[in-house]
């Protein structure tokens, strides 16, 4: 009987490391070992404006924490672009002046990570004539009741019970007259969601600016919502509340309301009736929810040219960078996925293909993805997040016509283009890296600003220009036509 027992265990143990061995041949280290090649195409980068520094404590200053650059829309030719300590700007003629500072308004905080603070704001399609405009902060939770609270336990890395971080609050603002460039009017809370975790909080706000008066896309505003953080560094559990596939919370989704109805459980916005989940019989499902299984959509942005695409990059974890299509109910797979990849759910740094019988999930996948190599010749750190950006539409630069332009705000600082008439489901666009030039003399972004981090952004004019800023430098720039153009 002794003999047989030693014969299971040994049976048991070469039956465990048959099976380990297989998941290790498995697992992927360099799920795209293609590099990103060098495009023909290039662009100038103009400076336009310096954006003042922002007072922190009494006599001390920082670089303005430029996040957001967008226009009105109202024909004035204005842009806006915010520092996320608590001003929004408005650029006209190339001078900056403030129109708005929340700090003054309102209270919130900014200290305790560099994702926290006056992160968004969005104008209404009809701004010129109502004057409404939206923006997303965050507070510390003090007394305030959230309109989504966390309902799980929060663990952190420890494996400790912790407290939740803060809330994301969206305002809406009305101003008294819409052709000032100074801030006068009233402000009401939209919604208020707690968050987990300090960071991957709401992300952008965004209207369809293809949407005509009369369809069902008019008006109706999109809210990007990351899947809440997690406590855990250098190595954490993917996605550790599993937010992105749940559709009880708003976290890890792209939200639709519409800021006019009233419809909703707080009674201070709609839920438009064509959501995908708004006739749903499950009462834990909401009903705000557009698209979901996203990890941090940074940005997402529609082409104002050709079949009107909205775009939506997801900041990866340790492997993937995506561009997405948005496409209504879709399941973009986190945390099961990164990229066309599986992923294990206890441990960040490991990824296998994906398995057989895949395609019963019902995954909508990345158009376009790259990994985190590490560009040639590169010393020192490193650090890999997808900045997403617009499909050009502009004049000035011809050749760039049609090109969807992103960057990596990490220590990478490259940008990229890709077409958009090559991001179609169930392919793999091919992207290329945008040179650069400062002047006549061929550059690198993190040459231009001085710096070993790009946390470049992307804003766009009414003419459909693309403009460039930097929490590195708070500097607003513009692409525009190079020597070599």
């Amino acid at each position: 009987m002794k003999k047989l027992y030693i014969l299971i265990g040994i049976c048991i143990v070469l039956f465990f490391n048959l099976v380990f061995s297989n998941i290790s041949s498995a697992q992927i280290t360099d799920p795209i070992p293609e590099k990103i090649e060098k495009s023909e195409i290039s662009v100038g980068i103009q400076e336009v404006v310096q954006i003042p520094k922002s007072p922190i404590s009494p006599g001390k200053e920082e670089i303005a924490r430029l996040n957001m650059l967008a226009n009105t829309g109202d024909g004035s030719g204005r842009l806006f672009v915010n520092d996320m300590r608590g001003k929004l700007y408005v650029i006209n003629n190339n001078k900056a002046s403030v129109y708005m500072d929340l700090k003054r308004l309102l209270y919130f905080f900014t200290d305790k990570t560099l994702q926290q603070g006056f992160s968004y704001f969005v104008f209404h399609p009809e701004f010129s004539q109502n004057g409404i405009f939206y923006t997303v902060h965050s507070e510390e939770k003090n007394n305030s009741i959230p309109d989504f609270p966390v309902r799980k336990k929060i663990i952190n890395n420890a494996g400790k019970i912790i407290k939740s971080s803060h809330h994301d609050v969206i305002l809406e603002w009305k101003t008294t007259n819409p052709a000032a460039n100074t801030f006068s009017g009233t402000f009401r809370e939209i919604l208020r969601i707690e968050q987990p975790y300090p960071d991957h909080n709401v992300g952008q706000l965004g209207f369809n600016p293809n949407a005509k008066p009369r369809d069902v896309d008019y008006g109706m505003l999109y809210i990007a919502t990351a899947d809440g953080g997690s406590d855990g560094f250098p190595v954490s559990n993917t996605d550790p509340l599993n937010n992105g596939q749940d559709l009880s919370t708003p976290l890890g989704k792209i939200l639709r309301i519409d800021p006019f109805g009233k419809n909703s459980a707080n009674g201070k916005y709609g839920i438009p009736k064509d959501n995908p989940f708004a006739q749903d019989d499950n009462p834990k499902t909401l009903g705000e929810i557009w698209a979901y299984g996203l990890r941090n959509p940074h940005r997402f942005s529609w082409d104002r040219g050709g079949e009107g695409k909205m775009l939506i990059v997801d900041i990866g974890q340790a492997f993937i960078e995506e561009i997405n299509l948005g496409i209504k109910g879709a399941n973009y797979g986190w945390g099961n996925r990164e990229g066309t990849w599986l992923i294990d759910e206890k441990n960040e740094n490991v990824l296998f293909p994906l398995p057989k019988d895949d395609a019963k999930y019902g995954y909508t996948y990345p158009v376009a993805e790259y990994d985190h190599d590490k560009p040639a010749n590169w010393q020192g750190s490193y650090a890999v997040a997808i900045a997403g950006g617009y499909v050009y539409r502009g004049k000035a630069i011809p050749k760039l016509v049609g090109q969807y332009i992103f960057a990596d705000f990490g220590n990478d600082g490259r940008f990229f283009h890709v077409p958009v008439d090559k991001l179609v489901n169930g392919k793999q666009a091919k992207i290329k890296e945008l040179r650069l030039f400062d002047g006549k003399k061929e550059t690198s972004f993190l040459e231009i600003i001085a710096s070993k981090r790009s946390d470049v952004r992307f804003g766009v004019d009414e003419e459909g220009e693309i403009y460039v800023t930097s929490k590195s430098d708070g500097k607003v720039r513009k692409l525009v036509r190079s020597p070599d153009l």
